[in-house]
């Protein structure tokens, strides 16, 4: 089978895959399959660390997916493989996700938090806050508590503290993470503001900083997923989604705000965003951020109250 022409590739020693099928696959999705794969041969296998949180639909950076990794009890022997990593953890915390056996979503979250770089540990820690409804404070409270005395808890807690569920994407994540490395106020995250153009119709941004005189700075972060994944879509085809997107900003530069735009390679270049937001006058925080509250956001709304703009927050335990 291999020696015809070329059509099937081995990516782990007894794997085997179509290589057009292969090719067609991006590196979240071929995770998935060879830890599927391996499931099949291994049964007693724990996938944890950035395996596991791509099959508990955590969004982890490409270029982190460079082993499949797989915990083994203390004490246990066994050696890495070409394209498997072992890690021996203290716990055996695992869960059934369908055919695969994982490290549960919070120790899968502490994991990541411990060895990927902070951006990218922020992007885990936000879409696992979405999609428990959990708060930072909660999220920090487990990693002290949870993993008290541990290698690199101190890091972990340090960029939970900042983690906020409304982020949308991992990109975002990032930028914000960048954001706060360069000194730069936190952004206030997916504001809803009224269209001036036609009142009773919302459009909702990425970042927002709103000026103590009253002027706005809008932050967008052109990305695929917007016009990529349905959820972000709305039914509508790409085309639409960009032409209502244009739209969108047309009706918004009535409200004269800065609209500062970049994409991800931007938000993951310290010196390049750094750049564009200093000049578009992103303010610098004027102090450190301390324990974050016990609520979290999950709504933020530009309102024009008495002719002057405030931002109303809704807030809630979690």
């Amino acid at each position: 089978m291999r020696g015809r022409n070329g059509a099937i590739i081995e990516p782990i020693a007894g794997l085997f895959a179509r290589r057009e099928t292969w090719r067609g696959l991006n590196p979240s999705e071929r995770t998935l399959w060879l830890m599927r794969g391996l499931a099949r041969r291994h049964e007693d296998w724990t996938f944890c660390g950035a395996s596991a949180a791509v099959a508990h639909g955590l969004p982890v950076t490409w270029d982190l997916l460079t082993h499949i990794f797989v915990s083994v009890p203390q004490g246990t022997r066994g050696r890495s493989s070409p394209g498997i990593a072992r890690r021996h953890l203290k716990d055996d915390e695992a869960l059934e996700l369908g055919d695969l056996r994982l490290t549960s979503l919070w120790r899968t979250v502490f994991d990541c938090l411990s060895t990927f770089p902070a951006a990218d540990g922020l992007a885990v820690a936000d879409r696992a806050m979405r999609m428990s409804g959990a708060s930072a404070r909660q999220v920090v409270d487990y990693l002290r508590t949870a993993h008290r005395g541990s290698r690199h808890v101190r890091r972990a807690v340090e960029v939970a503290a900042l983690a906020d569920g409304r982020a949308e994407s991992g990109g975002e994540s990032i930028a914000r993470h960048v954001m706060h490395e360069l000194g730069f106020a936190p952004p206030e995250l997916q504001v809803w503001i009224e269209d001036p153009v036609e009142p009773g119709k919302w459009f909702r941004v990425d970042f927002l900083w709103l000026l103590p005189d009253g002027s706005v700075i809008i932050g967008e972060l052109d990305g695929h997923q917007k016009s990529e994944r349905p959820e972000l879509m709305g039914g509508r085809s790409a085309v639409r989604v960009l032409q209502d997107e244009r739209l969108r900003e047309s009706h918004l530069t009535a409200l004269r705000p800065a609209i500062v735009r970049f994409d991800y390679e931007t938000a993951r270049d310290p010196a390049r965003l750094g750049a564009l937001l200093e000049r578009y006058g992103v303010p610098r925080r004027t102090r450190e951020p301390a324990l974050p509250p016990a609520t979290r956001t999950v709504h933020a709304q530009l309102e024009r109250i008495g002719g002057w703009r405030v931002l109303a927050t809704e807030e809630v335990l979690a």
